[in-house]
């Protein structure tokens, strides 16, 4: 779940509102039919900048016994329909630990990473010199424009998302593929997939699926 938070054409065609518009949902996240948190997301554009803002929090009868609370953002350029992204930042929290991720863009590439509490581990792949690479958040938001792939890198880790979509292009599954962890064993891939249904006249998904180290969380 914590990977999943840590991204115009197909949008602008059908109808989004380009300058100004705030778009919000709420969804209750279930795991095994039973509600473990709450997910609010947030998207603004403007005609020439986006920001993207989750906020996730343990709800439900488990939340005495499984807390967590995560935040994430991210924001950048529109130019000419196409999304570039700038910042992007996330903050998790359990009992346990707390952590925080800060990544910067510029010239289609990552050019920062920090993160607390720091890493001990020398990175094993240079991600500074991998082209056209987006935060998840901003590669999330071009897969539900309609584009069939987004190269990503979270801080933690570099992947592809595959777009899927339906014969009635109401359901899209992202494939997770090409995917390496920066610090450590490249093999280890608990991110599966994202299945999300969403009606043309629809900004953001009225359902998601993601799955996620043998599980599945529903965000409904």
């Amino acid at each position: 779940m914590k990977l999943f938070l840590n991204s115009f054409v197909f949008l602008f065609l059908f109808g989004w509102p380009v300058f100004g518009a705030e778009i919000k949902k709420s969804y209750g996240v279930k795991v095994g039919g039973i509600k473990i948190g709450e997910l609010n997301w947030e998207i603004n554009i403007d005609s020439d900048e986006y920001s993207n803002k989750l906020s996730l929090k343990n709800k439900g009868f488990l939340s005495a016994i499984y807390r967590f609370n995560g935040e994430y953002f991210s924001e950048g350029l529109i130019n000419k329909k196409r999304l570039i992204p700038k910042k992007y930042k996330h903050f998790w929290q359990t009992k346990k630990t707390i952590k925080n991720m800060e990544l910067r863009f510029g010239g289609d590439k990552l050019i920062s990473l920090k993160q607390k509490p720091a890493e001990e581990e020398i990175i094993r792949l240079n991600v500074f010199d991998v082209q056209y690479t987006n935060d998840p958040l901003t590669a999330f938001q071009k897969i539900m424009m309609g584009e069939k792939s987004a190269l990503v890198v979270d801080g933690r880790r570099l992947y592809t998302m595959m777009a899927r979509p339906n014969e009635n292009n109401n359901q899209t599954t992202i494939e997770i593929v090409n995917y390496y962890n920066l610090w450590a064993d490249h093999k280890r891939n608990k991110f599966e997939k994202i299945i999300f249904e969403k009606k043309i006249t629809e900004i953001l998904p009225h359902k998601m699926h993601i799955y996620f180290d043998g599980k599945i969380f529903k965000l409904e």
